[in-house]
Protein backbone atom coordinates (compact mmCIF):
# COMPACT_ATOMS: atom_id res chain seq x y z
CA UNK A 1 0.00 0.00 0.00
CA UNK A 2 3.28 2.27 1.20
CA UNK A 3 4.71 1.79 -2.49
CA UNK A 4 1.53 2.42 -4.65
CA UNK A 5 1.10 5.69 -2.41
CA UNK A 6 4.30 6.69 -3.56
CA UNK A 7 4.86 5.62 -6.78
CA UNK A 8 1.50 8.04 -7.38
CA UNK A 9 3.10 10.68 -5.72
CA UNK A 10 6.12 10.22 -7.70
CA UNK A 11 4.36 9.94 -10.73
CA UNK A 12 2.87 13.81 -10.39
CA UNK A 13 0.06 13.27 -8.18
CA UNK A 14 -0.07 16.00 -5.24
CA UNK A 15 -2.35 14.26 -3.23
CA UNK A 16 -3.05 10.40 -3.21
CA UNK A 17 -5.12 8.33 -0.01
CA UNK A 18 -5.57 4.76 0.41
CA UNK A 19 -9.25 4.14 0.49
CA UNK A 20 -11.24 0.92 0.92
CA UNK A 21 -14.66 0.23 -0.06
CA UNK A 22 -17.60 1.11 2.68
CA UNK A 23 -19.84 -2.06 3.82
CA UNK A 24 -21.62 -0.57 6.12
CA UNK A 25 -24.77 1.68 5.38
CA UNK A 26 -24.31 5.12 5.86
CA UNK A 27 -27.09 8.01 6.98
CA UNK A 28 -26.81 11.65 7.11
CA UNK A 29 -28.74 12.26 10.26
CA UNK A 30 -29.95 15.65 12.44
CA UNK A 31 -29.85 15.37 15.45
CA UNK A 32 -32.30 11.99 15.55
CA UNK A 33 -33.61 12.26 11.98
CA UNK A 34 -32.25 10.92 8.62
CA UNK A 35 -31.92 13.42 6.40
CA UNK A 36 -30.37 11.24 3.38
CA UNK A 37 -29.13 7.49 2.87
CA UNK A 38 -25.73 7.96 0.30
CA UNK A 39 -25.07 5.42 -2.04
CA UNK A 40 -22.24 3.37 -0.64
CA UNK A 41 -20.97 2.47 -4.55
CA UNK A 42 -19.64 5.87 -4.16
CA UNK A 43 -17.98 6.15 -0.63
CA UNK A 44 -14.62 4.88 0.57
CA UNK A 45 -13.14 4.84 3.82
CA UNK A 46 -9.82 6.67 4.15
CA UNK A 47 -6.67 5.13 5.53
CA UNK A 48 -3.16 6.46 6.46
CA UNK A 49 -0.41 6.71 5.80
CA UNK A 50 -1.71 9.50 3.20
CA UNK A 51 1.34 10.85 0.61
CA UNK A 52 1.31 14.40 -0.70
CA UNK A 53 3.96 17.05 -2.89
CA UNK A 54 5.15 18.64 0.01
CA UNK A 55 5.82 22.15 -1.32
CA UNK A 56 1.77 21.54 -2.34
CA UNK A 57 0.90 20.66 1.15
CA UNK A 58 3.05 23.32 2.97
CA UNK A 59 1.31 26.38 0.66
CA UNK A 60 -2.18 24.47 1.38
CA UNK A 61 -1.32 25.38 5.20
CA UNK A 62 -0.29 28.35 4.70
CA UNK A 63 -3.48 29.57 3.07
CA UNK A 64 -5.72 27.49 5.48
CA UNK A 65 -4.18 29.22 8.72
CA UNK A 66 -3.89 32.68 7.03
CA UNK A 67 -7.87 32.36 5.72
CA UNK A 68 -10.67 33.13 7.79
CA UNK A 69 -12.44 30.18 6.21
CA UNK A 70 -15.09 27.84 8.10
CA UNK A 71 -13.54 24.94 7.03
CA UNK A 72 -12.51 22.09 9.56
CA UNK A 73 -9.55 20.32 7.53
CA UNK A 74 -10.06 16.51 9.39
CA UNK A 75 -6.85 15.32 7.72
CA UNK A 76 -4.28 16.37 5.05
CA UNK A 77 -6.31 14.88 1.80
CA UNK A 78 -9.42 17.09 3.18
CA UNK A 79 -6.53 20.44 3.27
CA UNK A 80 -5.45 19.70 0.18
CA UNK A 81 -9.02 19.53 -1.42
CA UNK A 82 -10.20 22.36 -0.14
CA UNK A 83 -6.81 24.17 -1.53
CA UNK A 84 -8.33 22.78 -5.10
CA UNK A 85 -5.83 20.19 -5.20
CA UNK A 86 -7.05 16.63 -6.96
CA UNK A 87 -7.02 13.99 -4.51
CA UNK A 88 -6.66 10.38 -6.06
CA UNK A 89 -7.07 7.42 -4.26
CA UNK A 90 -5.14 3.93 -4.40
CA UNK A 91 -6.16 0.38 -2.85
CA UNK A 92 -5.88 0.34 0.61
CA UNK A 93 -5.15 -2.42 3.24
CA UNK A 94 -7.80 -3.82 5.55
CA UNK A 95 -5.17 -4.76 7.59
CA UNK A 96 -3.63 -0.40 8.26
CA UNK A 97 -7.22 0.01 10.15
CA UNK A 98 -6.62 3.15 12.73
CA UNK A 99 -6.36 2.04 16.40
CA UNK A 100 -8.78 4.77 18.21
CA UNK A 101 -10.90 2.66 20.11
CA UNK A 102 -10.52 -0.19 22.81
CA UNK A 103 -12.01 -1.95 20.72
CA UNK A 104 -9.28 -1.42 17.87
CA UNK A 105 -6.79 -2.10 20.29
CA UNK A 106 -8.31 -5.57 20.76
CA UNK A 107 -8.62 -6.34 17.45
CA UNK A 108 -4.76 -5.07 16.66
CA UNK A 109 -3.61 -7.53 19.36
CA UNK A 110 -5.85 -10.45 17.76
CA UNK A 111 -4.25 -9.95 14.61
CA UNK A 112 -0.81 -9.39 16.01
CA UNK A 113 -1.44 -12.65 17.86
CA UNK A 114 -2.27 -14.46 15.23
CA UNK A 115 1.07 -14.07 13.21
CA UNK A 116 3.16 -16.64 13.06
CA UNK A 117 6.31 -14.25 13.32
CA UNK A 118 4.94 -12.96 16.52
CA UNK A 119 4.21 -16.43 18.18
CA UNK A 120 7.50 -17.41 17.55
CA UNK A 121 9.52 -14.33 19.51
CA UNK A 122 7.09 -14.93 22.35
Amino acid sequence: MVARIVDRVAAGASAVIPVLPVADTIKEVDGDTVLATPDRSRLRAVQTPQGFDLATLIRANEAYFASSQDFIATDDASLMEWFGVTVVTVPGDAMAFKITTPLDLTLARAVLAAQPAARDEK
